[in-house]
């Protein structure tokens, strides 16, 4: 699946980037970084945004207008949410990342830790002996 770098208001401002690119894109955007993708170079500062390229994912001409019958079939594939919660995921995971100040992690498949079984079995053993 593609996705794009939005840097302008029309439809030529775009650059497309690989899923493999999305967390650096996401880390160049909240940073204002400066940064080269494999679809051209961009300041940080000039990024408005990173959305699903429907067009190219579906290999549709890029000046192509979606009509209701694309979004539909995006839709109905399921494309358009798969896209989506991957773009969720990837910010997620810069933002944390850039909170723990790990920097160096972005971009090389870092999952965020879940909480741990036995944390969860002590709060529940411990809410369960505060009962009246």
């Amino acid at each position: 699946m593609k996705y794009k770098i939005i840097h302008g208001y029309n439809a030529e401002d775009t650059i497309e980037i690989e899923e493999s690119e999305v967390q650096r894109a996401y880390y160049c955007f909240l940073g204002k970084k400066d940064s080269i993708f494999s679809g051209g170079a961009i300041r940080g500062s000039q990024i408005h945004g990173i959305k699903p390229d429907y067009h190219a994912t579906m290999n549709w001409n890029k000046g192509y207008r979606l009509t209701d019958i694309d979004f539909a079939e995006l839709s109905e594939k399921g494309i358009d949410r798969k896209m989506q919660k991957f773009l969720n995921q990837e910010r997620e995971v810069v933002q944390y990342l850039i909170e723990k100040g790990r920097h160096d992690l972005i971009g090389k498949n870092f999952e965020i830790p879940k909480l741990e079984t036995p944390i969860r079995s002590e709060i529940k053993a411990l809410a369960e002996s505060k009962k009246i």
